[in-house]
This record gives structure tokens, C-alpha cells and sequence, in this order.
């Protein structure tokens, strides 16, 4: 009887861990696939913006940088994963939003919506990965908002002439995370 029962156990125990690390497998698989397959997005971010770049830095006076070397710093720490999440959540709520409303030619607006529809799509697999990617703690957005906001209508044009920066800062992080895992 006590034998029956500690096979009995031993079988749920082995189903337990192998469904647990069939779950980890193919979670992992999936976010592993986010880092593997990014360089493909990250084509179409730039060749999305190199349509608005002219436009954007053109327009842009202002000599104080949004992302500057601080925010690629944050990227690479243990808490990159909240930085990144935080830059994209203020380039989808603030500056791509503006962007799509102010009085521009139709061929800037698909060329916007795409980097939109990136940006979003990654924001949701960064949170969908937490885990994968060891999110450790907060990042502070407030430094770059208080600057826009500063900036007025200005922050926009700088916003968005700084795409191209914070593509790189993106590619460096997913990089760092494909070497890593």
C-alpha cells in the first residue's frame, strides 16, 4: 500500500515537472522568437522612418536631446525591460498620437501608423516576456516627460527626429538579450 502510493506520487510529481517544463519551453520559445526575429521589425521601423526623418529634423531647433546617452544606460541595466516598456508607452500615448494629428501629408501618416504598430506590438510582447527578459525594477519616464513638455510643439519634432536613436538603443537591448539567453 505505502509503495503503490509513493509510486502514485512519484508519477504526479514527474507529470508536474514535465508539464512545467514543457510550459517554460515553449514560453521561452516564444520570447526567444520576439529576440530572434527582431531584426526584421527593426528594418521596418527604419525604412518607415527614413520616409519622415527630413521632415521631422528639419523642423526640430532644439538642441537638448530627449533620449539621451541616460536612457541607453537604463537600457542596459537589469531594469531595461521597464525603460523600454516606459519610452515605448510615451511614444505610443504622447508623441506618435500628436504625430498622426497634426496637419500633415497622407504620406507621413502610413509611414507613423507602422512605427505605431511596431512599437505597440513590442510593448506587448516586452510585457507578455517579463520573465524572459529579468525585468528588475521601475524606470522613471518623468525626466523625458518634464523635457517634452518644456519643449511645447517643439518636443514632438525632437520626439520624432530621435526615432532613429532609439531604434539603436532597441536593437542594442534585444541584441544584449540574445547574446545573454
Amino acid at each position: 500500500m505505502a509503495l503503490s502510493r509513493f509510486i502514485l506520487l512519484s508519477l504526479l510529481l514527474i507529470a508536474l515537472l514535465l508539464e512545467t517544463a514543457t510550459c517554460k519551453t515553449q514560453h521561452c520559445s516564444q520570447c526567444c522568437a520576439i529576440v530572434e526575429n527582431f531584426s526584421a521589425r527593426l528594418r521596418l521601423l527604419r525604412e518607415s522612418f527614413s520616409k519622415i526623418r527630413n521632415y521631422y529634423e528639419s523642423k526640430d531647433d532644439i538642441e537638448t536631446a530627449l533620449l539621451d546617452e541616460a536612457v541607453l544606460n537604463d537600457f542596459q541595466t537589469p531594469f531595461g525591460c521597464h525603460a523600454m516598456n516606459e519610452v515605448l508607452r510615451f511614444y505610443l500615448d504622447t508623441v506618435l498620437p500628436t504625430a498622426k494629428n497634426e496637419d500633415v501629408s497622407e504620406e507621413y501618416r502610413g509611414p507613423i501608423s507602422n512605427i505605431s504598430d511596431i512599437f505597440y506590438e513590442l510593448k506587448r510582447n516586452i510585457l507578455h516576456c517579463r520573465n524572459y527578459f529579468s525585468c528588475k525594477k521601475p524606470f522613471e519616464l518623468d525626466s523625458i516627460m518634464s523635457t517634452y513638455k518644456e519643449m511645447q510643439g517643439q518636443g514632438l519634432y525632437k520626439a520624432m527626429g530621435e526615432l532613429g536613436m532609439l531604434f539603436n538603443y532597441i536593437e542594442e537591448y534585444m541584441v544584449s538579450k540574445k547574446r545573454r539567453n
